[in-house]
């Protein structure tokens, strides 16, 4: 684990710089760019490979669909974030940073794409689409370009191949956690992106059904303890702001643990506690979803689910450069997560009946 220190370092600013920006202090005031630095730095010191063998086995393949197909091979990156969005919650950077990264060690070269269109999509060997677009917009690529890997879409499969994370499986780990600790009221604070979103169901993303699915099945749900906001980012000033309105309804009925719908939500949900004169985790513990790299810095230091956003990128890139070598049917791929315990989540306060 990287240090603040080492982070400091690595971007060359100050120690109290980069652990108010990684906290998202809103008193302080710096450049995009200076975040940027930090953030990347973070994920650039804290980022390894998910397994040494599963790395040595790379390096012991020869195949053809693991050498580049050309001279000077180019992958292009379509973001769904913009680059001032994406510092408002880093799991898109950190995906983004893996593609750089594999794209680097296979030698292609990645170019940025800005605007989708005939002339720019035709001049790369295949593209990488990060994020949430909606359908119209993953059609539209699929249609101009016929090697498209996009990472980060719950929208169906169609010709083209896909890389997520199972954030079912996520919130299944999260909630039993809070479980396992006694926990039985659990509230949970999310957003969904409605428009860039797609299900059949009320809601969309895979951690609010799982959430309500499972709180329902243990006979635990609380309408109260619901708290979601439709066609909303999920971002940390929003967070702040469902959480004081949330404080404020329940009054003196408080929940004795908030799962968040990410990380960048479970930080705006502690700084809102705070303000308010609620300890974390001694009155109120939080959960959050996804670790991302700063999660570790955040005071207290953050319980959440690890998602493998750097290898979803790694990931990603192996799918699109074996379609450009050897084109077949489309792949779906979700990958695992992993519980990360710290000090934001303990046993529950002691409630009278």
């Amino acid at each position: 684990m990287a240090t603040i220190t080492d982070i400091a370092r690595e971007a060359a600013v100050s120690i109290s710089t980069v652990s108010r920006v990684l906290n998202y202090d809103p008193t302080l005031s710096v450049t995009e760019d200076t975040k940027r630095k930090i953030f990347e730095a973070a994920e650039k010191l804290n980022y390894t490979k998910y397994k040494k063998k599963q790395k040595k086995n790379d390096e012991k393949q020869t195949s053809s669909t693991n050498q580049p197909l050309q001279k000077d091979p180019s992958i292009g990156v379509i973001q769904w974030r913009s680059d001032d969005e994406e510092l408002d919650d880093i799991y898109y950077m950190s995906i983004r940073l893996g593609v750089e990264k594999r794209a680097e060690e296979l030698g292609y070269n990645v170019l940025k794409i800005s605007q989708i269109d005939e002339q720019s999509v035709a001049a790369v060997d295949g593209l990488i689409a990060i994020g949430k677009f909606t359908q119209e917009t993953v059609e539209k690529l699929n249609k101009l370009h016929p090697n498209l890997c996009v990472i980060g879409s719950n929208f169906p499969l169609d010709d083209y191949d896909s890389v997520n994370t199972d954030f079912s499986q996520a919130t299944e780990l999260a909630l039993q956690h809070l479980f396992d600790l006694g926990h039985k009221k659990i509230a949970y604070i999310g957003a969904e992106e409605s428009d860039n979103l797609y299900g059949y169901r009320r809601y969309k993303t895979p951690t609010t059904n799982t959430y309500l699915d499972m709180m329902q099945a243990y006979q635990l749900f609380d309408q109260d303890y619901f708290i979601l906001k439709e066609n909303s980012q999920l971002d940390v000033k929003t967070a702040e702001d469902l959480t004081t309105e949330a404080l404020s309804k329940w009054g003196t009925k408080l929940p004795t643990a908030i799962l968040a719908a990410n990380d960048a939500f479970a930080i705006g949900v502690i700084h809102s506690l705070k303000e308010q004169g609620l300890k974390v985790p001694e009155e109120i513990s939080v959960m959050g979803i996804n670790d991302i790299s700063i999660s570790q810095y955040v005071s207290p230091p953050l319980s959440s689910v690890h998602a493998f956003t750097e290898e979803m990128g790694e990931v990603g890139v192996n799918l699109l450069h074996k379609r450009i070598a050897s084109p077949g049917i489309a792949k779906r791929l979700f990958l695992s997560t992993e519980l990360v315990v710290r000090q934001s989540t303990a046993a529950p306060r002691m409630l009278e009946s």
